[in-house]
């Protein structure tokens, strides 16, 4: 009973710590996407093939679409203090970040 009570305990802190923290990894998911974002424009500016060209460009205009939607989520999730909105805008973050970072390798 002892040991249920524990685990039951620290899976309680555990929750109490993580879900303020959730609200920070948006922020700082978004600025690296940002950062592929740039650095995937100035890569496709150089590419010489007109379909590869128009495929990143497409890649990196999707990435931004994406990038402003978490951005979005996240703020939708500081407003009504919503766990799932703050998640949506993570993972909206992260799938910016590797269409950009797809673009920038074409």
């Amino acid at each position: 009973m002892r040991r249920v009570t524990a685990g039951v305990a620290v899976a309680l802190t555990v929750l109490l710590v993580a879900g303020p923290a959730l609200a920070f990894t948006c922020p700082k998911l978004q600025k690296e996407a940002g950062e592929a974002i740039t650095k995937a424009e100035g890569a496709v500016a150089k590419v010489a093939d007109a379909r590869a060209k128009a495929v990143a460009q497409a890649m990196v205009n999707l990435a931004k679409d994406l990038n402003k939607a978490s951005e979005a989520s996240h703020k939708k999730g500081v407003d009504a203090k919503d766990a799932n909105s703050h998640y949506r805008g993570e993972a909206e973050a992260r799938a910016a970040k590797a269409l950009a970072d797809m673009a920038g390798k074409m």
